[in-house]
């Protein structure tokens, strides 16, 4: 149904005094004016209310209500047997004011009556539209559901619609600030979810680093715990690690010959933030100390002033006759490939890069660098370049054949790192340590090799099982030892030893000098 101009009934602007605003129903939205002094409103089938002049048109039977103009304003009559509701009262005659709510029957239209002043307002006020809702909501006999619905959406729809541009255009530049200040904050929380998840990860990575390399450093505690058990006699060279070739028996020509190409392998290395490609560094203080995280951990950043941080490890490795190659673990040489660390870097979007990387061997007083030339992808091996002017006349050669079940091999390295060789160096060492206060890895390791006192343990075993993966041994060995050769009576090389099985009754597993070989031929 259209808005109908004035002059719809018989040009008598005049007449115009007020007029209906459908709020329900199929002419919802719509206005009827009411145009001169007696009318009778009728509302068919269709649902949608009407108004005609009584003089113009007889009565008929989808008539309701009649409108009478009397002393400044209508008075809706209803028709006998017609149900008419205003303000939510059913009556039969109620003079109407300004806003009234009209439910025309059971299932007829619910309309606003409005006074006018010849002329209908081209836009509602925002205070006018809330308030037709609110008093639709409350005289509406339609169920809670239905009325609440119907207020909320014709509401808006007016809004949208009956309002001034402007008011629009500024409802709508208000709703856009509100989605872009949310979405501001959506981002600004998701990048700290981010972040806070990155950093979660990042201590998390340095834990599990810390963890596994906890027994490769030596903590100011391990030095007073060796002083201990000198001073009280608990142990000695030979109680507590000694030389266990003599305990076992080995044969000294195999391991005399072979001590001096057994390196004591020490290094370190830190991690690289891959977004940024800095290392991570230590946070320092006002006095320069190195601050920890509320969990205790180092607290490292890209940006931080400090040292960058570093995880240390050590190893054992030997070198290859005829050439200036230290063989050793891959887990050595790259101890961040071991275990959870390797996921738990890249989780924490970090890599690993070494920092320092050096080799003692026997009767040389300076360590060499060494330089990772490359690992193998299918066995537990590395090749590192060292200086070849400081290696010749050293190394091991590399038995033709594999060993058999039941031979006798010899394992030479460096069990549990810098705490067996302060052990074999004597009280003497210690106390020296302690008054110089070179107790740190880098120089604990210095002073060995100064003194002359790096020097391999070895054990005798028997070999128990051979595959072409591993060779299952039973000589003594511990964390350290890793990356050390198992020689034959001949003083060849027949395996490199790579893990413990302490739950073998300290059986240990060497890669087979094949894989060794295979590696040689992919490096030339």
């Amino acid at each position: 149904m259209r808005t109908p101009d004035r002059s719809d009934m018989d040009g008598e602007t005049s007449d115009v005094r007020a007029f209906l605003e459908s709020l329900t129903g199929p002419s919802r939205g719509t206005v009827t004016w009411l145009v001169g002094n007696a009318l009778s409103a009728s509302v068919g089938p269709d649902r949608i209310l009407k108004f005609r002049r009584k003089e113009d048109v007889p009565p008929h039977d989808e008539d309701v209500a009649t409108f009478q103009w009397s002393q400044g304003g209508y008075t809706l009559n209803a028709l006998p047997g017609r149900d008419v509701w205003v303000n939510g009262q059913k009556t039969a005659s109620a003079a109407l004011g300004h806003g009234d709510m009209i439910e025309f029957g059971e299932e007829g239209p619910m309309s606003r009556y409005r006074v006018c002043d010849h002329s209908f307002p081209a836009h509602h006020t925002v205070e006018d539209i809330i308030s037709d809702a609110y008093v639709y909501a409350r005289s509406s006999r339609r169920p809670f559901a239905r009325k609440m619905s119907g207020a909320l959406r014709d509401g808006g729809r007016r809004l949208t619609s009956q309002t001034t541009v402007l008011f629009r255009v500024t409802v709508i530049g208000i709703l856009l600030l509100i989605f872009a200040f949310g979405y501001l904050l959506f981002q600004n929380d998701w990048k700290l979810a981010d972040s806070l998840k990155q950093e979660s990860l990042k201590i998390e990575a340095v834990a599990v680093i810390l963890s596994q390399t906890r027994e490769d450093a030596l903590t100011a505690d391990d030095l007073v715990a060796l002083r201990e058990a000198f001073d009280n006699q608990v142990i000695s060279t030979e109680q507590r690690l000694g030389t266990l070739e003599e305990r076992a028996g080995a044969s000294r020509r195999v391991i005399t010959a072979s001590t001096r190409s057994i390196a004591f392998v020490q290094g370190d290395y830190g991690l690289r933030q891959t977004e940024s490609g800095k290392l991570l560094r230590h946070v320092l203080g006002p006095d320069g100390e190195k601050l920890k995280t509320p969990f205790g951990k180092p607290w490292i950043e890209p940006d931080a002033a400090g040292a960058p941080a570093e995880f240390q490890f050590t190893g054992t490795g030997f070198l290859l006759q005829g050439t200036s190659l230290l063989v050793t673990n891959r887990h050595v040489a790259l101890p961040w490939t071991t275990g959870d660390r390797a996921q738990a870097l890249k989780a924490a979007g970090l890599e690993a890069e070494i920092l320092s990387l050096l080799a003692y061997l026997p009767e040389q007083s300076k360590p060499m660098e060494a330089v990772l030339l490359r690992a193998s992808n299918t066995a537990d091996l590395a090749l590192l370049s060292v200086d070849a002017n400081r290696v010749q006349g050293l190394g091991l050669s590399l038995a033709p054949d594999p060993p058999r079940a039941g031979e006798e091999v010899f394992l030479l390295g460096f069990p549990t790192g810098l705490k067996a060789l302060i052990v074999q160096a004597g009280p003497d060492f210690l106390k020296t340590l302690e008054r110089d206060g070179a107790v740190d890895f880098w120089s604990i390791a210095k002073n060995l090799s100064e003194q002359n006192k790096i020097r391999p343990l070895a054990s005798r075993g028997i070999v128990a099982q051979i595959s072409p993966g591993a060779v299952v041994y039973d000589a003594e060995t511990t964390t350290g030892g890793s990356g050390g050769p198992a020689l034959n009576r001949n003083g060849e090389v027949v395996a490199i030893n790579a893990a413990i099985l302490p739950e073998f009754g300290g059986s240990n597993i060497g890669v087979p000098v094949s894989h060794l070989k295979t590696l040689l031929d992919e490096s030339d």
